[in-house]
């Protein structure tokens, strides 16, 4: 699992200072230790609120409060609110997802690793997914916010990739279809759906679900059993 991890979060630090050049630099954070200390509670207690009651109802105040901070340290590590509200829900999605491929290692079909997946990340990961989504709306108008967009979802991409070869290592199961291009189809899906619920409100349905599971069991069509 290590290299899941690996590849989930080496690049956070990179991610901030690319989409927030008025945020601390990660030289200067490194030989202040209390100031790194400060920026991850920010970041921990805003992924927190955030997913528990989303951007509008979460005021800076209540984050630094919440870190024993001041407001003026989101500012200074993050370059305002909109910038920590990226980095959280960025974050979030990325355990989310570190999760789901946790759970699932164990599939016996690809049917069933596939209905885990979705299971997980339409349940449980489901704040965490709405979380994203909102972040991805909000970057569509702002290029600096979009370096972390890009980011995250190459990594979910990466690491997704990464998961499925492992399983096709471990269980035998052969493939017609790239990994990298089934991974992808699976983020599309989820983030189609996630997108359209964030415009439209609601919460995921066991309708959209099983739509979702409808497209990637076809997909899993491309897998065969290994030969008895």
């Amino acid at each position: 699992m290590n290299f899941i991890e690996d590849l989930l979060f080496t690049s956070v630090q990179r991610m901030s200072i690319a989409s927030n050049p008025g945020a601390t630099l990660p030289r200067r954070a490194s030989r202040e230790p209390a100031g790194a200390q400060t920026r991850a509670s920010l970041l921990e207690s805003a992924i927190v609120l955030f997913l528990q009651r989303g951007y509008d109802d979460v005021p800076v105040s209540e984050i630094a409060k919440a870190s024993n901070a001041f407001p003026n340290h989101v500012t200074y590590h993050f370059g305002g609110k909109e910038p920590l509200f990226v980095e959280a829900a960025s974050r979030a999605m990325l355990r989310a997802a570190k999760h789901a491929e946790s759970i699932t290692r164990a599939s016996e079909t690809a049917e069933i690793h596939t209905r885990s997946l979705i299971g997980d990340l339409l349940g449980p990961g489901a704040p965490a997914v709405m979380l994203f989504a909102d972040a991805m709306l909000f970057a569509r108008r702002k290029p600096a916010l979009q370096v972390m967009i890009r980011e995250t979802l190459r990594q979910l991409h990466d690491a997704g990739e990464a998961a499925m070869e492992d399983t096709l290592r471990r269980t035998g199961w052969r493939n017609r279809a790239d990994p990298a291009v089934i991974t992808r189809s699976f983020w599309a899906a989820i983030f189609g759906l996630a997108l359209e619920k964030a415009a439209m409100g609601g919460n995921f349905e066991q309708e959209s679900a099983e739509a979702v599971a409808y497209i990637m069991i076809a997909l899993d069509h491309t897998f065969e059993a290994p030969e008895a």
